[in-house]
């Protein structure tokens, strides 16, 4: 598996933590639990700080890999040229 699909799971799973918190969240604070929900926004804001990280990473990846890629076919170009 390489490494953009792996940030790719990575971050479908963070973002389903981060709902997974909201939701948790706002239920304790109906339930006027405030412990509970104030447990539950900090899930919630973790979450949501590792999602933009591993959203960044994967764009690092991408970015990356593109350019190993213009690199390999302008090689390539250039052995058919000559």
């Amino acid at each position: 598996m390489n490494n953009v699909k792996l940030f790719n799971l990575s971050e479908k799973l963070w973002i389903a933590g981060m709902a997974i918190g909201v939701g948790c969240c706002i239920y304790f604070l109906v339930q006027k639990d405030n412990d509970s929900a104030l447990f539950f926004f900090g899930f919630f804001l973790i979450s949501a700080v590792t999602y933009l990280m591993r959203r960044y990473q994967r764009r690092k990846e991408e970015a990356v890999a593109k350019q190993q890629h213009d690199q390999k076919v302008k090689e390539k170009m250039k052995k058919k040229i000559s």
